[in-house]
């Protein structure tokens, strides 16, 4: 197995390169429609696995390593062709049956890899055992596992809704094939020859970096409701801001007032700290605004429907600058 240090550095370039590129449209058009196509992810899934496959042929990886990433290439793209249905396979779908072998074959790669480097990555973490060509490949189908690894801890996210959107899984599953590891990464750029490689996925790296840009946001929002005179009070100022109701049903807005029936009969304004899903406010906005306007209001607090994809865009500037924020945090310790 070669080196291709140079190789490997510029094939990292180029992802960095297609990465901004993506997820910079991406984050255009989830601002602008709150979708972001399939067609979207196919265009942009194409460079990702060609310079995928093309570091696979410089580090001369073998075919249980090229099932491997195979494995984890197919679970990926369960996102956007969909699992093979067993009655369609039962009728003969050729795409089903096509798929269906692409997972058996993988698996088998997967399987045959695990038998034949799981010993020697065992032995990687023994200082009295030499390293060798046979300690690289199984570094490099560790990989490989690990890219797989963070591609179900995706699915799992989008499943439990810790991200909320089909886009932000997409993307972030994206994000992993395109940068499975820190192999031959020229960044980040403040490291040191001392400093740091990590063995977290690039993705995750990414991930963390974009929750940590919404820290950021309550010191906006702030700043926003001063300049516009509505900084009182704090409990919905640090997250929200007051919008003419005309404007409302034009934005991508959750609506946080609204009247409501009070337990003495009678009726009155009710602010929320946080949308309530199903609530008048969220299906019957009109009449809600209806009701606010005859209150004697011409505005409310509404809170923005941020697309995540408008944090993890700028996030790839820290990730280039700093790599892992777990590593970096730790490096001042």
């Amino acid at each position: 197995m070669t080196d291709g240090n140079f190789e490997l550095e510029l094939i990292q370039w180029v992802r960095l390169g297609v990465l901004i590129l993506c997820f910079g449209g991406a984050a255009w058009l989830d601002h602008k429609t709150r979708r972001v196509s399939n067609e979207w992810w196919w265009t942009w899934a194409k460079p990702t696995l060609f310079l995928l496959c093309l570091e696979l042929l410089i580090l001369e990886a073998n075919w249980m390593i090229w099932l491997t990433a195979s494995a984890a290439v197919a679970f990926a793209s369960t996102a956007l062709i969909g699992r093979p249905d067993i009655s369609d396979i039962m009728r003969g779908s050729i795409l089903d049956i096509s798929i269906t072998i692409w997972y058996f074959v993988s698996g088998v790669g997967l399987v045959m890899g695990a038998m034949e480097y799981t010993p020697v990555i065992l032995d990687y973490f023994d200082p009295n055992v030499p390293r060798t060509v046979a300690t690289d490949s199984a570094l490099l189908w560790g990989q490989m596992v690990i890219m797989g690894i963070a591609l179900i801890f995706f699915e799992m996210a989008w499943r439990f809704r810790m991200l909320h959107g089909g886009a932000d899984a997409k993307a972030m599953m994206l994000a992993t094939l395109l940068l499975p590891s820190w192999n031959g990464a020229a960044f980040p750029l403040n490291s040191t020859g001392e400093t740091f490689s990590t063995s977290m996925p690039p993705a995750l790296s990414l991930l963390i970096w974009a929750g940590l840009a919404f820290l950021v946001l309550p010191f906006v929002m702030i700043t926003r409701n001063v300049a516009a005179g509505d900084l009182l009070p704090l409990s919905m100022s640090w997250h929200a801001s007051r919008m003419p109701l005309s404007d409302i049903p034009q934005k991508h807005v959750w609506l946080l007032e609204e009247v409501t029936d009070k337990p003495d009969g009678t009726s009155g304004l009710t602010r929320r700290m946080r949308p309530v899903r199903g609530s008048r406010a969220e299906t019957d906005v009109a009449a809600v605004l209806d009701e606010l306007a005859a209150e004697g209001l011409d505005k409310a607090w509404v809170t923005a429907k941020h697309p995540f994809l408008l944090f993890v865009f700028p996030a790839i500037l820290p990730l280039i600058l700093f790599g892992d924020p777990v590593v970096w945090v730790s490096s001042f310790f």
